[in-house]
């Protein structure tokens, strides 16, 4: 019996053998993968390893993220209306503006003919007219210089130039 024990300890041994053998070959595997990612597949010829190659990305998504927080500042900054600074005004900018509408013809509805003032504060501008037929549209454009036509005026862009004129004074009448 003790020789059915010595080999049964020699099969366990040799067993024990293989086991040790096929680890230390996996473990060999594994250090030759863990090297080939900090030297680089190329060896020392100057290439950079995957662990260097991804540091330097996130360095760079960082430096990138920090810009755009920087740029987006920027934008914000910029397009804030300043808050101390008064409405800049720009002189003989047209901001008194009036539209009339109406039927230049009897045969014509639905007031697809218009007159349009544009005026800067001192009543200087110009009207442009539209007069819509059935088979065209004609335009027209007049000079205004404080308030009166340089030609004459139709009432209708003497009623928008007197529109404007009164929006100039804040009296905001509806034309």
């Amino acid at each position: 019996m003790s020789s059915y024990v010595a080999v049964f300890a020699l099969v366990l041994a040799y067993v024990a053998l293989v086991a040790a053998y096929v680890a230390l070959r996996t473990l060999a595997k594994l250090r030759r993968a863990t090297n080939l990612l900090a030297r680089g597949n190329r060896g020392t010829q100057g290439k950079q390893s995957l662990v260097e190659l991804t540091q330097r990305a996130a360095e760079r998504a960082d430096l990138m993220a920090e810009q755009i927080a920087e740029l987006r500042a920027e934008v914000a900054a910029a397009s804030a209306p300043p808050k101390s600074a008064p409405a800049v005004e720009a002189p003989g900018g047209l901001r008194n503006i009036a539209l009339v509408r109406y039927d230049a013809f009897s045969e014509m509805s639905g007031r697809m003919s218009f007159s349009l003032a544009l005026l800067d504060e001192k009543g200087d501008g110009v009207t442009i007219s539209a007069i819509a037929g059935s088979g065209d549209t004609r335009v027209y454009a007049k000079g205004v210089a404080s308030g009166k036509g340089e030609h004459d005026l139709s009432p209708e862009e003497q009623q928008a130039v007197s529109a404007a004129l009164a929006r100039r004074r804040g009296l905001r009448k509806s034309a």
